[in-house]
């Protein structure tokens, strides 16, 4: 849980660097252990120096389905 925090924590800095995920406007955070956490920027700007706020959505486990949010 720790480095999954870790990970959503750098979101602060760079919310840009990881990619759009399957869902539109939805980006996918890789963290330790095979989890993954699906998060929107807004405004997705595509540059972390002019974009807003993170909303993580959901953090999904390694192996399980990301179709639904």
């Amino acid at each position: 849980m720790t480095a999954i925090w870790t990970a959503i924590e750098r979101l602060c800095l760079h919310s840009c660097l990881y990619p759009a995920g399957q869902h539109p406007g939805v980006r996918e955070l890789p963290c330790a252990g095979g989890y993954r956490a699906l998060y929107e920027v807004r405004p997705d700007t595509g540059r972390d120096e002019t974009a807003g706020d993170v909303r993580v959505l959901r953090v999904f486990g390694p192996g399980q389905s990301r179709d639904r949010l």
